[in-house]
């Protein structure tokens, strides 16, 4: 492997920033750093986050979902895009680290980290940062709030549910992802909603969505629940996610060691209590989401609602026919926002699609998330432990959970597209 020079003695170092985007906080890297060998960036990262410890103490990770995370950051190998940006989830009291799928929370700060490292020239006002994001293949947009000189900007008016105080927008463009997951259309079975019979609930009726992150869409009723739960309820109903997760698989036809679909039950709004302890009126938002149930999460809820989930959501609360459209329908709207009611609040996204005989065209899908840098520095790996990590991973784990082949790029996409499907 490539050691950077201020490495020395039993220790690796490596240039790191810590960057808070959304509901997320993450490690940023740039690819160059990392190990040569891309075989050895599963047991790095493993590494450098404390995986193996469920508190993760000896490492950067947090021992949350929404902390143990990665951006590896370099330049780009697709000609339409800027940067390449591959995303690592690291498990949390395991020796693994998990590549297929984004994290929409984050990629915000990957358009600020390739900002303030230099990857992309900024201007004044806004910096467009094109996204080649290798988990899935797919192209984003980043629109990066600049000042005067060109640095990124982090005051300004907008608030997050689940973050204290407020910061400046910044714009990711989802539109062009439609078929992250299945390299499909925008409804991957070719139905708006299908059936799944779920062992130990029932049969449930779903709709499985395949934009940013594909997800799978339930009736909360349906499947023994509320749709209002608190966070202090995942460890009652994670099995319930995991298992309409698992019946979409099969219908899929998709390897149930993936994460995606990702599960998400809706429900109508109603008066709940933040994990703030905010109390939400149903006029506050549009319906509700709960999202839980794949591997890295463990037996957690997610405490807020994903980045890439929101958008795929918004799409499905556009496009008629789906479980989703069908609690967003009975709302008044005057324009494209979807807003949805989450453990930690509301959040919005904006969608809109094109309906048509053929099936629907994704016209928009984009979040407002704020970013914040909060440190940075060099980080630490021992050897030993890239040593030992290196030869205790299964051949098989590190083939399948290794990090996507920047060789095999993205395909040429206009800044704004859509699939049929």
């Amino acid at each position: 492997m490539t050691v950077p020079a201020t490495s020395s003695g039993e220790l690796l170092s490596i240039p790191t920033m810590l960057i808070r985007g959304g509901t997320s906080r993450g490690v940023y890297l740039l690819e160059s750093d990392l190990p040569s060998d891309r075989t050895l960036w599963g047991p790095f990262l493993i590494a450098l986050f404390g995986a193996r410890d469920a508190r993760q103490l000896d490492g950067l990770g947090g021992a949350m979902p929404t902390t143990s995370k990665c951006c590896i950051v370099g330049p780009s190998t697709h000609p339409e895009a800027d940067v390449d940006y591959t995303f690592a989830q690291v498990g949390i009291g395991e020796p693994k680290v998990y590549w297929d799928f984004n994290c929409g929370n984050l990629t915000p700060g990957v358009g600020t980290f390739a900002v303030l490292k230099g990857l992309v020239p900024a201007r004044p006002g806004t910096t467009r940062v094109r996204i080649n994001q290798t988990n899935t293949g797919m192209l984003l947009g980043v629109d990066v709030p600049t000042g005067d000189d060109g640095s990124p900007l982090m005051d300004g008016p907008l608030e997050i549910a689940g973050v204290s105080g407020t910061g400046a927008p910044v714009l990711t463009d989802f539109s062009a992802t439609v078929g992250a997951s299945m390299a499909g259309g925008v409804f991957p079975t070719g139905n708006r909603a299908d059936t799944l019979d779920v062992p130990g609930i029932g049969t449930i009726t779903c709709s499985i969505v395949d934009l940013a992150n594909m997800c799978v869409f339930f009736p909360a009723e349906q499947a023994g629940m509320t749709g209002y739960e608190t966070i202090d309820r995942g460890p009652d109903v994670v099995g319930t996610f995991i298992a309409v997760r698992q019946a979409a698989q099969r219908l899929l036809g998709v390897d149930p060691r993936k994460t995606t679909p990702w599960p998400v039950a809706v429900a109508p709004p109603a008066f709940y209590t933040t994990v703030g302890g905010r109390t939400l009126s149903p006029d506050a938002y549009d319906f509700a989401v709960r999202f839980a149930g794949i591997q890295p999460m463990r037996d957690t809820m997610h405490e807020a609602y994903p980045g890439t989930a929101s958008c795929c959501t918004a799409v499905a609360a556009v496009a008629a026919g789906t479980v989703v459209h069908d609690l967003y329908a009975a709302r008044d709207h005057k324009d494209e926002a979807v807003l949805m009611g989450h453990p930690s609040g509301v959040m919005r996204a904006d969608a809109k699609v094109k309906e048509h005989p053929g099936g629907c065209t994704v016209e928009h899908a984009a979040i407002a998330r704020t970013v914040r840098p909060i440190m940075s520095g060099e980080a630490y790996v021992r050897r030993s432990d890239l040593a030992a990590l290196a030869e205790e991973i299964d051949p098989e784990d590190l083939t399948r959970s290794g990090p996507p082949s920047t060789t095999q790029v993205a395909a040429p996409a206009p800044p704004v597209a859509g699939v049929s499907g």
